[in-house]
């Protein structure tokens, strides 16, 4: 199984896709704590477990990390993947589609998120929007979802750091062509954010980091 990789501004985004026979093979393939890991979840979580793994393993294995093979990739207590020190990176599902982001620690925390490039099922423009970004987004369609995905990359980064739940009317886009957005928040953090549309999906990541304060504090 051969992994799909997309340049981002924040990192090479690796894409796996996994179905049937190639996600049983996958599963055999893993760590045994992974598999260990994988045995107790419930079948769809199960699946997207492999899937995720897959991708960051795809990864890790281009990384000047170890002389061996990665260690297994197990969850931290807030449920993403605790990556080898010195490392940081995020994954997201959708369907048979997992996508996976890795980067250096010393750069901030990154999240990604894979969507499909598509109408929601329902309006769920008022729970993910500002007033603002409402008023300036009438159609309820594909660009609804775009933001839904940058929205969700940015929690994914910024979670590490704050470790609370993060409204999602925290966060306002200004979401631009060419795969560039502008963050705007009352957050105490530096957020970039960039997205792409990729076969059908949309793949939205972000990094974060704190904001430096001056001596004085100011």
């Amino acid at each position: 199984m051969q992994l799909r990789r997309v340049r981002t501004p924040h990192g090479v985004v690796a894409v796996a896709e996994l179905e049937g026979a190639a996600l049983d093979a996958a599963l055999a393939d893993l760590a045994d704590a992974e598999r260990a890991h994988a045995a107790g979840l419930a079948e769809v979580r199960r699946r997207d477990f492999v899937r995720g793994r897959v991708a960051l393993h795809g990864l890790l294995e281009e990384l000047p990390l170890l002389a061996g093979p990665p260690p297994p990739i197990l969850s931290n207590d807030r449920g993403a993947p605790a990556l080898p020190e010195g490392w940081v990176g995020s994954i997201s599902h959708k369907g048979a589609f997992a996508a996976a982001i890795v980067a250096p620690a010393d750069v901030g925390f990154v999240g990604v998120d894979l969507e499909l490039a598509a109408p929601p099922r329902a309006d769920i423009a008022r729970r993910i929007l500002t007033p603002r970004e409402q008023a300036a987004l009438p159609d309820r369609g594909r660009a609804v979802t775009l933001r839904f995905a940058i929205k969700e990359a940015i929690y994914k980064a910024i979670d590490p750091v704050l470790r609370r739940y993060v409204g999602f009317t925290e966060v306002e886009l200004d979401v631009h062509a060419g795969g560039a957005c502008t963050v705007t928040s009352a957050l105490p953090l530096a957020i970039d954010a960039a997205w792409c549309e990729y076969e059908g999906h949309w793949i939205a990541t972000a990094q974060a980091s704190r904001r430096s304060t001056s001596p004085s504090g100011r």
